[in-house]
């Protein structure tokens, strides 16, 4: 090739770059410049020895639900992965059906009993329930051919997993005639055995005396009686087949009259009758619905539980567990309750099976006070709250003096999604023009979704030992920053404050606002907790571009100055000490 050509052909290329050069993504350019520009000074030397953990919980950290129950932890587990060189001991697996989509209908609809576990392969808490399931699901197929113990891989089959609402592993189902409801209890052999067979066994048992009637009566909380005409054929079968779908309370049926007048009812009462009995307030309630299998469950659920539940380490798992996730909260001390509770529970009647009436007493240092501090209520006037208890925990206020007909309008309004949000907040400071501006629940609008201004807000804990490692090198941050009207660093106590758009896993976690896109989910800022790498994280996702005023040089003093001025000296730069 000749001098010239190559020639050519070097412009023709030199040119060609330089056309598409402008078309660099903004992105690229601002990588570009964070690659030139010079950051020394934002350098922090390790003094401790300590690397700056990205985790989100520090080891003392409390959980709410740690405090009030042991087995809140059936959630995906990601920390439960086995080491490579770790193989997983034989299963004999061999009597548990495996359900897919195409053959999960099937199954379902020709066996009477069907119990489904939900897994996920990379879930500890499953590894560890596989071999109890797989025992139980042998010595259930010996005992009872129309028992099946089946499980489906729930990563693999996502819409089975969605259609029942499958939301961590392992979630265990039990299906009777195709209805089905989640299995309560142990994860091991014995306890899934002896909850099995009481809901596959007879479900119902005969009172033929009076003794029996006063016996059951004085022992037991809550029992419910069916007044049939016969204790065999369909009035029983039906029965039988409605005390299978509820957990708590024993089902007895009886052809008596002197039975059924002991448990309140008339002995001349068209049967079948039925009635729950219970040691509560609401001591007796009749069933009048269409005697039928599901209304009889129906009415059961309704009326199991107490009017109003008093909160205790004993019953915190009835409120948590119940398929009823909504509540209403009444916190008062222990002086006002003799007062307050009989118009929670007047109210209460109204809302049987759709809210659950809690009692919390505020006064209690070991229960009580712990959870009024998670809702936000303090001082001693009885508030009530409104909590959904799902995912969003949202809450709602009771404004006003507590009276029945304000209790059931508020809980009307509740049910039907008519209350504004109730949110924790600390007082708004007086004085907030430091280097880190302080959010609080009441002025997180005016800071953080002001919509002029790119705004990364720290929400962390006070007890929380990240987090007071990251405050030195976040104040840093913020200092070097100070200047710059059109970013703002801010934190926000998470235990005493809340918005619906400070939403944390953990704590700390440090979200990030950009300028005029306040209504969308703020990013998640995953990075080092270094100043440098903060400052990078800013200059690429900040919607206002910025320059860093770099430190200028430190102040002179008088005597210093006179010295220098006689030995004819320069002082070069001093830069901020990291």
């Amino acid at each position: 090739m000749s001098t010239r050509r190559i020639l050519l052909l070097t412009l023709a290329v030199f040119l060609l770059f330089s056309t598409l050069s402008p078309a660099l993504s903004k992105s690229e350019k601002a990588d570009a410049v964070d690659d030139d520009e010079d950051l020394s000074f934002l350098e922090e030397p390790e003094t401790d020895g300590k690397s700056h953990s990205t985790h989100h919980h520090s080891d003392d950290e409390p959980d709410l639900d740690d405090e009030f129950s042991d087995d809140f932890d059936n959630y995906p587990d990601f920390d439960d992965n086995e080491s490579d060189s770790y193989k997983q001991p034989e299963i004999d697996e061999k009597d548990v059906v495996v359900l897919i989509e195409r053959n999960f209908s099937d199954i379902i609809d020709k066996r009477k009993f069907v119990m489904v576990e939900f897994y996920a392969p990379w879930c500890g808490h499953c590894q560890a329930l596989a071999p109890e399931y797989a025992a139980a699901a042998t010595e259930l197929k010996s005992a009872n051919e129309d028992v099946v113990l089946a499980k489906i891989d729930a990563a693999e089959e996502s819409e089975l997993s969605q259609k029942y609402d499958v939301q961590g592993f392992p979630t265990v189902l039990f299906f009777v005639d195709g209805v089905h409801k989640p299995y309560p209890g142990a994860r091991n052999k014995d306890a899934i055995v002896t909850w099995i067979k009481k809901k596959t066994g007879p479900g119902i048992y005969n009172i033929t005396t009076l003794e029996e009637a006063e016996r059951i009566l004085t022992s037991e909380n809550k029992v419910v009686l069916g007044y049939l005409n016969s204790l065999v054929g369909s009035e029983s079968e039906v029965f039988a087949a409605a005390s299978r779908l509820e957990d708590g309370v024993n089902f007895y049926q009886t052809v008596n009259p002197d039975v059924a007048k002991l448990f309140h009812l008339d002995p001349k009462v068209k049967r079948p009758a039925l009635v729950m009995v219970k040691k509560e307030a609401e001591k007796i309630t009749y069933f009048d619905g269409q005697y039928e299998k599901s209304a009889i469950a129906d009415f059961v659920f309704a009326n199991k539980l107490p009017l109003v539940t008093i909160f205790t380490r004993e019953n915190a798992p009835a409120i948590f567990e119940s398929s009823i996730t909504k509540q209403l909260l009444l916190f008062a001390i222990s002086n006002d309750s003799e007062k307050l509770i009989p118009i929670f529970e007047a109210a209460a009647k109204v809302f049987k099976g759709k809210l659950i009436f809690v009692y919390v007493e505020m006064d209690n240092e070991d229960v009580g006070k712990p959870v009024s501090e998670y809702f936000g209520v303090t001082g001693d006037a009885a508030r009530v709250l409104a909590y959904t208890g799902n995912d969003d925990g949202k809450k709602y206020v009771l404004d006003g003096e507590l009276t029945v007909d304000k209790i059931k309008a508020f809980g009307e309004n509740f049910l039907e999604d008519k209350l504004k949000p109730f949110f924790k907040s600390d007082p708004i400071p007086e004085s907030n023009d430091g280097d880190v501006k302080i959010v609080v629940g009441n002025n997180f609008d005016d800071i953080v979704l002001d919509e002029s201004k790119d705004v990364l807000l720290e929400i962390y804990a006070p007890w929380c030992g990240h987090c007071q490692s990251l405050e030195p090198i976040y104040n840093k941050l913020a200092k070097h920053l100070h200047g710059i009207e059109s970013l703002v660093i801010a934190k926000m106590d998470g235990t005493t404050n809340e918005h619906p758009r400070a939403k944390s896993d953990g704590f700390p976690t440090i979200l990030f606002f950009p300028a005029g896109n306040k209504s969308f989910d703020p990013v998640t800022v995953d990075t080092d907790r270094t100043v440098v790498a903060f400052y990078k994280f800013l200059k690429k996702h900040a919607s206002i571009p910025f320059k860093i005023q770099k430190p200028a040089s430190a102040p002179k003093s008088k005597a210093s100055d006179a010295k220098e001025n006689d030995k004819s000296s320069t002082t070069g730069d001093v830069k901020d000490e990291l």
